[in-house]
């Protein structure tokens, strides 16, 4: 009788599965998100040196043209203000600056310290804003001190003008992704008018 021998059974061969072990699924997954993690750290810090870059390129830009303009006015300007309540005086420290122009226009500075805010009014017509994020000076012992320093000869004549503040950038240019990373700068300007007469009574004193 043909056959298999006795009490020999055959063993059922496996096929090799082509899946993966639940082992493995993890393994991948932790590795695919340490990837991701680093990608968007990566991005992260490129879009922080970018906001960086942008608002500090901003902010000197602003305050350049802003301090050039002032300093072109107190050249080229022929009355100035405001003087001093006693023109025994001979310097006067003020967050206001008034100044008339070449053309007869008279622009008034007023650092708002409130608001962080350098306006601009020219003539009788409404403030706008020339710098934001602006911070006055203080002394020693954290005292407000005018931005503005008027130096006057027989408390009408003006012999230099100075100004000296420091401007944070604009919050509201910022990106929405990033806090403030802009590097706080320090405006300081001084100049002579070019017109050293005395012209009494154009402003009166604060």
């Amino acid at each position: 009788m043909s056959g298999s021998p006795a009490g020999s059974r055959r063993t059922p061969r496996r096929r090799s599965s082509g899946g993966f072990t639940l082992i493995e699924l993890l393994i991948a997954l932790a590795i695919t998100a340490a990837l991701l993690s680093a990608m968007l750290l990566a991005l992260h810090a490129a879009f922080r040196g970018y906001q960086a870059s942008v608002e500090q390129s901003s902010t000197h830009i602003a305050a350049r043209v802003a301090s050039q303009r002032i300093l072109a006015l107190v050249r080229t300007g022929s009355t100035f203000g405001p003087l001093p309540a006693d023109a025994r005086d001979a310097t006067l420290r003020t967050d206001e600056f008034r100044v008339t122009a070449e053309d007869g226009a008279t622009l008034a500075f007023r650092l708002d310290r409130g608001e962080r805010t350098l306006f601009v009014r020219a003539g009788d017509g409404p403030e706008r804003t020339l710098l934001s994020g602006v911070d006055g000076p203080v002394d020693a012992t954290g005292a407000a001190v005018g931005a503005f320093t008027l130096e006057f000869e027989k408390g009408t004549k003006l012999t230099r003008a100075s100004f000296d503040f420091t401007v944070a950038g604009d919050p509201e240019a910022q990106l929405a992704i990033e806090g403030d990373e802009v590097t706080p700068l320090r405006v300081i300007g001084s100049t002579s008018p070019r017109r050293l007469a005395a012209l009494p009574g154009t402003f009166d004193a604060p």
